[in-house]
């Protein structure tokens, strides 16, 4: 098995554990910080598999039901990040990436 499989695997028992309703709340979070920090100016890249033009995207689409996770990984002046998603509001961890990238 590849390591684009494992790494939905991993997602897929994640969501299992962390059952439907905060899944969701995770991943509708994640789903915004990645389309936020895919148009910042100061980021280079950003992987996440609920981004069309992520790799992964195909594979999660049909793998991951209700979401598709709270990890986000971006590059900033050639260093890879990973943002996790909390229950917070979009809005508020939008910002605080927004302070972070200042």
């Amino acid at each position: 098995m590849g390591e684009k499989n494992l790494n939905i695997d991993a997602l897929s028992a994640l969501s299992s554990q962390l059952g439907r309703e905060r899944w969701r709340v995770l991943s509708d979070a994640a789903q915004v910080v990645a389309n936020y920090l895919a148009c910042h100016p100061r980021v280079e890249a950003v992987r996440y598999p609920g981004l069309k033009a992520d790799p992964d995207f195909p594979l999660a689409a049909n793998a991951l039901v209700g979401g598709f996770g709270p990890y986000v990984r971006y590059c900033v002046a050639g260093e890879w990040r990973l943002w996790e998603a909390d229950e917070r509001d979009a809005r508020e961890q939008v910002m605080e990436l927004e302070r972070l990238l200042v």
